[in-house]
């Protein structure tokens, strides 16, 4: 059984003030397997974010079904962590005390409690950072945190909606590398958001690639580039190739949404 099953799952958000209904995303079924590390590739306002908010449980579709692990999603769940471009940290809590925030709502002993945020802390660089309020950090480190707590709390299935997106290019480099090595070594199933073609081919083991608003899947493709995978990669025949081909199936859909 794959751990997440999208069945039929479409959207329509109501008119404002009794207007004309919003038809976000179009019936889409896919489906995730264990461990893997799929990326939603898209325009802005194509529909991506929105599935993620449905598998999130943070939306409710209007047609299909989403199961994790063969359970409908009824609501959120601790069983999804969910990670957002803009930085969620509580800022009233230190680097540890957010990591361990969703520990302390399952009651866990104060003692395993601090063995996890510690393995996390080191996991995401910030050891001497542990007390440390959010605002003391720069965004980069506030989405290592925001990482950590969501992988704290041992999800089944990660979800990330263009957690990059705010960072400079640098930074933002140094970020896919960090959470794909942490996934190379927790293997958790992963599903990330993003509308950046070399994001989406550097971190996927597949590309779902979206159609212009309202979504829908227009392609699915493997990414067979081996593991661990280093920047440089970038630069390679292979990754090249899946870079010209994601751009051409982009851009045909950034030409239809204009004409």
């Amino acid at each position: 059984m794959s751990r997440l099953s999208i069945q039929g799952v479409g959207k329509t958000f109501a008119g404002v003030n009794g207007g004309t209904p919003t038809q976000a995303l179009l019936p889409v079924s896919l489906e995730v397997e264990d461990n893997a590390f799929i990326t939603i590739l898209g325009l802005s306002g194509c529909g991506k974010s929105t599935l993620l908010r449905l598998v999130a449980g943070l939306e409710e579709p209007t047609a299909g079904q989403i199961l994790l692990d063969g359970a409908p999603v009824r609501g959120p769940g601790a069983d999804r962590g969910v990670v957002f471009q803009s930085y969620t940290l509580f800022p009233w809590l230190t680097v540890r005390q957010n990591i361990c925030f969703g520990l302390r709502q399952k009651g866990m002993p104060a003692a395993r409690q601090r063995e996890i945020s510690e393995r996390f802390i080191a996991e995401i660089g910030l050891r001497g950072f542990e007390d440390h309020f959010p605002k003391q950090l720069s965004g980069g480190m506030q989405q290592r945190v925001a990482i950590a707590r969501a992988l704290a709390n041992d999800p089944k299935i990660l979800l990330l909606d263009e957690p990059f997106g705010a960072l400079d290019n640098q930074t933002r480099v140094l970020m896919q590398e960090l959470l794909l090595g942490i996934w190379e070594r927790e293997r958790k199933t992963v599903m990330f958001v993003t509308h950046d073609i070399e994001e989406a081919i550097f971190m996927a083991s597949r590309v779902v690639v979206f159609t212009r608003r309202p979504g829908r899947i227009k392609s699915e493709v493997p990414v067979d580039l081996p593991h661990p995978r280093h920047y440089t990669i970038k630069t390679s025949p292979e990754f090249v190739a899946l870079k010209a081909r994601l751009t051409e199936e982009i851009r045909a859909e950034s030409l239809a949404a204009t004409a």
